[in-house]
């Protein structure tokens, strides 16, 4: 939450915030969560994203990564890796895989966890509502007390954020586990929680102890060699990792066979905190179910779910090959080209606790500001302006067909999970959380989105709310809303406007006024999120994918509307909705790549689909390749020419093509043509 001219009601706001992200509530990457059958209103979309760091030569997977801190000196490394060494005590043993991967917690070690968090927590929630029954005072100086100044106000606040984040960031850094994850959303929540919090935090992302190398060899001997040296499968293994995060650490390596690889392994010990902390959080919510404002049990029990299907590295290897099977074929089956890049699993040099998979270069999305800086483009520039179009095109792409198409998405799409490669080429990585949706949900996922961009188109065409086509795309929206499961809190069931502001706030403009007075702000007390009872997890899922697309926007200064970016792909959905259909990693590719294979439904029989069609390329096929090929050619040639020209006329030509494109997201806003899903 930024400082704002009332921070008297902001300030509790933050601290139980605050609190509950980091403890009673801490669902990793709160907005929204990735939970199934979601009981949650706005808390349960409060959970934003987590962050990653640069990493020198960009590696994947793993989940919150950050590199080693480069400034840091070689004591400094030295220091970071004893400390791993004790923190991951009990790794050192040659024996038994009890000794890397210890059993669970007991009930008795988990209670020590949650007290000793909790009274190091809940000072810092009492000091912020003291700080305000203090300010509300002397705001009305009935005591004889001396009223206080705005600038009063806002160093009392911020010296108030500075002691509150210094304790906060200390007792998760202590205590690390499920913790760090949480204070790694927070930290890139900059709209939500003050800067004094976003940077003490931040230091989770850069500052994370690496295991020793000693550690990670063992591990990887006993997960893929069975004890043999690591040259026997690799012909190089750097020592210093690419990346540590909460989960797992990454090392590059290169394989006999000359590929270059990343190498994730996790981290020994991290299991039974990460399982335990959760079944804290269980307890807790299931003891005050009846005091706290939604069902927070239902979701630390798909949390625990989702926690222990990222643990599972062979269950991520199928999701990568998965994932990328969706973002190559457009929603109705067909191949396309792929919008972003995957990486793969290695062969199958993959166990339950190492991955060996395909390395990308790039930057996390996070940091590619400070890396455009280095390269002398300044925010708002017309270069930076076109490569925040062409990563947002290739982000909303990717999700449209993962979940409108393939109907298997990518679970954690936080901005550190994105890297930018060369040219803005996109990689998606970390595929540890993953969902599959049904078929019908896909459909009706896709008729509620459709639905909410007719209703902003009749909204934006009229000055009047009580037009009859708004009214009308109104009722359309909140009723798909409650078909789809939503329930609205008590005494609010047949609230239209509330029902439609619910799928305006996931699915909407970001700078759309909502119907019935309802706020946009997620923490507001009228914030549409927090009169919802419970919600079907996948309309969270959505969610959380939407609030990454137009967070991102925000942040880059692009305009950017959903329903143009999604409109073709929802209609292709829609439309391919007959019956049922083998999913794409079901059918026969034998002889064709994964680009070729089609999908029944878009008239026409499926390669491997169970006819003599099997085998045989198909002229749509060739086309398909060739459009790919003939684009990929003119984006190079096009790229190429730009780079060539002087400086002044590259600037000048960039700017005449976002001033173009601005023009026609003006003129689709004000009702015009729907543009392509998102390229």
């Amino acid at each position: 939450m930024k400082i704002l001219a009332s921070r008297r009601l902001g300030a509790p706001t933050l601290a139980a915030a605050t609190l509950f992200l980091s403890g009673c509530c801490s669902c990793s990457a709160f907005v929204p969560p990735s939970s199934s059958s979601l009981s949650s209103g706005a808390d349960a979309l409060r959970r934003s994203f987590g962050g990653r760091s640069e990493l020198s030569a960009s590696a994947v997977g793993g989940g919150d990564f950050s590199s080693p801190d480069s400034s840091s000196s070689s004591s400094s490394s030295s220091s970071s890796s004893s400390s791993s060494s004790s923190s991951d005590a009990g790794m050192n043993s040659e024996d038994g895989a009890d000794d890397y991967f210890p059993p669970p917690l007991t009930s008795v070690q988990r209670a020590t966890r949650a007290v000793e968090f909790y009274k190091r927590v809940l000072p810092v929630l009492a000091a912020y509502k003291a700080k305000e029954v203090e300010l509300d005072l002397r705001g009305r100086v009935p005591l004889g007390l001396a009223a206080i100044s705005p600038e009063e106000e806002l160093a009392a606040w911020t010296e108030l954020d500075e002691w509150g984040s210094t304790r906060i960031a200390e007792t998760i850094e202590d205590m690390k586990g499920y913790y760090v994850k949480t204070g790694q959303v927070v930290s890139t929540r900059a709209d939500l929680f003050p800067e004094a919090y976003t940077e003490k935090l931040t230091r989770l992302q850069d500052g994370i102890e690496w295991m020793p190398f000693e550690l990670v060899e063992r591990v990887v001997r006993r997960e893929l060699l069975d004890g043999a040296e690591l040259s026997e499968l690799f012909a190089t293994f750097d020592e210093e990792p690419l990346g540590s995060a909460s989960i797992a650490q990454v090392h590059k390596a290169t394989l006999l066979d000359g590929r270059v690889v990343a190498v994730k392994l996790q981290r020994p010990n991290v299991e039974p905190k990460l399982l335990g902390d959760i079944a804290n959080l269980k307890r807790i919510s299931r003891a005050l179910a009846e005091s706290l404002p939604v069902d927070y049990y239902a979701v630390f029990c798909e949390l625990g779910d989702a926690l222990e299907r990222e643990l599972d590295f062979l269950a991520e290897a199928q999701a990568m090959r998965k994932i990328d099977l969706a973002i190559s074929h457009d929603n109705d089956g067909r191949p396309a080209d792929r919008p972003v890049a995957v990486p793969l699993p290695a062969g199958e040099l993959v166990s339950k606790r190492v991955l060996v998979m395909d390395f990308v270069e790039g930057v996390p999305l996070n940091r590619l500001k400070e890396r455009m800086r280095e390269r002398g483009i300044e925010p708002g520039s017309p270069e930076a302006r076109i490569a925040g179009r062409r990563i947002l095109d290739s982000l909303a792409s990717a999700f449209g067909r993962m979940i409108f198409g393939a109907g298997f998405i990518h679970g954690d799409p936080h901005p550190g999970n994105i890297f930018i490669g060369e040219g803005g080429k996109v990689s998606l990585i970390d595929c540890g959380q993953f969902k599959a949706l049904p078929r019908p949900q896909r459909v009706e996922l896709a008729k509620l989105v459709l639905a909410v961009d007719g209703y902003q188109r009749a909204s934006a065409s009229s000055s009047d709310d009580d037009d009859a086509a708004t009214n009308a795309a109104k009722l359309e929206v909140a009723n798909l809303v409650r078909s789809f499961g939503v329930r609205l809190e008590e005494g609010r069931e047949d609230d239209d406007d509330l029902a439609c502001s619910v799928a305006l706030f996931l699915f909407g403009d970001s700078d759309r006024t909502l119907p019935g007075g309802y706020s946009t702000n997620e923490l507001s007390d009228d914030s549409p999120i927090k009169r919802v009872a419970s919600f079907p997890q996948e309309l969270v899922l959505l969610g959380r994918a939407t609030v990454l697309l137009k967070g991102i926007a925000k942040k880059l200064d692009v305009p950017f509307s959903l329903g143009e970016k999604w409109g073709d792909g929802c209609r292709l959905t829609v439309g391919a909705a007959s019956g049922p259909q083998l999913p794409l990693w079901g059918k026969d590719v034998s002889g064709a790549g994964a680009g070729a294979v089609t999908a029944a439904g878009g008239g026409g029989s499926t390669s491997g689909g169970g006819g003599g069609a099997a085998g045989k390329v198909r002229f749509g096929q060739v086309a398909s390749m060739l459009k790919m090929w003939g684009r990929g050619k003119t984006e190079r040639f096009l790229k190429r020419t730009v780079e060539n020209m002087p400086s002044s006329v590259r600037t000048r030509l960039l700017e005449l093509v976002v001033k173009r494109e601005e023009r026609k997201d003006a003129k689709r806003r004000r009702g015009g043509q729907v543009g392509t899903d998102g390229r």
